[in-house]
């Protein structure tokens, strides 16, 4: 396993839903004062670690997301059942079977999420999607009193339960949290690299809280950071599945970097996506074009924070985003890393990237 990947891999077993993002900030904050001195916090949990360059002037944002998908307690059943709300987007479908972790008042309770068993249901509800309000965590308690025993509790969060794994010959990972455990990996490569060669601009890496409940951190780091130029790392949609037609991939596994074109959220400036798309084939680095007729990211906040910011969206591409087992290619994630630090060396200032 190479330094990325165990990075990656220390990462993705840490706990940070939106707003509880804790275990994620401290650990980002101890590495990244490895690399640098200027390392800080806000008030919404963001990180932010700065390298000068040699310009001293304009500023590069480089941006990911420390949050993930989780559960938050809203009522423990009379007989001991968990009921939940969503802490971001959660594929119902994909839940029942899956192991929880709960942050508890005695320490981590481990669970299962259920549903209604199959057996027991009706023609017609055999034939509906299940919905999140139909689910529920069981903690093996049998009442409301034994589960509050146990340490649950109204306002407990919960996370997925997955271990890291290599698969076949360690070109494929599978784990929990890579989306942006992976963009946070690669923000502290990057900063790890710059503090040892500085680049031309200042640049401010900010690690981001709550990006899945509508990119909150990122609001308040655009208005800490006022960035001239930004860079958003991200983990996105790799839907090269059987039965999924090649045109509605979105991207592939081992087809390198994404580069974002488009999405629901932002229509990526073309200067800038030309520049990376010629960063990458100067610097021999994989890369895939990405068109996404849905979903948002920090880029979203960054590019209109004040009266625009220049930005770029880089993502690692991903199977089963947003479950419990997430699947990416540590050759992508290479990618990622390289046409982030090229792409970050040769920007001399916001005025190259004038429409």
């Amino acid at each position: 396993m190479d330094a990325l990947t165990e990075t990656l891999a220390k990462l993705s077993q840490l706990d940070g839903p939106p707003g509880y993002e804790d275990e994620v900030r401290k650990f980002i904050a101890r590495e990244a004062g490895k690399y640098t001195t200027e390392v800080e916090t806000d008030v919404i949990g963001n990180v932010y670690a700065t390298v000068h360059g040699d310009s001293g002037a304009q500023k590069i944002v480089v941006d990911a997301h420390m949050d993930e998908v989780g559960f938050i307690i809203k009522y423990i059943e009379p007989r001991g059942f968990l009921r939940f709300e969503p802490l971001g987007g959660i594929d119902a479908r994909i839940l029942p079977g899956k192991r929880v972790k709960i942050k508890g008042a005695n320490g981590p309770l481990r669970g299962t999420l259920g549903s209604k068993p199959p057996h027991i249901l009706s023609a017609e509800e055999s034939n509906k999607v299940p919905l999140l309000s139909d689910l529920f965590i069981d903690i093996g308690a049998n009442t409301d009193e034994e589960a509050r025993a146990f340490g649950a509790a109204v306002g407990s969060i919960a996370t997925f339960e997955e271990p890291f794994h290599e698969l076949g010959n360690g070109s494929r990972i599978l784990g929990k949290a890579f989306d942006d455990r992976a963009g946070c990996t690669v923000g502290l490569a990057v900063l790890e690299a710059l503090s040892k060669n500085k680049p031309h601009m200042n640049v401010v890496f900010a690690f981001t809280a709550q990006e899945e409940l509508g990119m909150r951190g990122a609001d308040v780091a655009m208005n800490h950071v006022r960035p001239d130029v930004g860079i958003a790392l991200e983990t996105t949609v790799a839907a090269d599945v059987p039965d999924a037609k090649q045109r509605d991939w979105i991207t592939a596994l081992g087809s390198g970097a994404s580069i974002r074109v488009l999405d629901s959220s932002m229509i990526a400036q073309r200067p800038m996506v030309e520049y990376l798309r010629k960063t990458a084939e100067k610097n021999g680095i994989a890369y895939q074009l990405q068109l996404a007729r849905a979903g948002g990211t920090d880029a979203a906040k960054i590019h209109l924070w004040g009266t625009g910011v220049p930005t770029g969206l880089i993502s690692t591409p991903c199977r089963y985003l947003h479950g419990p087992s997430c699947l990416l290619s540590t050759d992508d994630l290479r990618s990622v890393m390289k046409l982030t630090e090229a792409a970050i060396r040769g920007i001399e200032s916001k005025e190259q990237f004038m429409m």
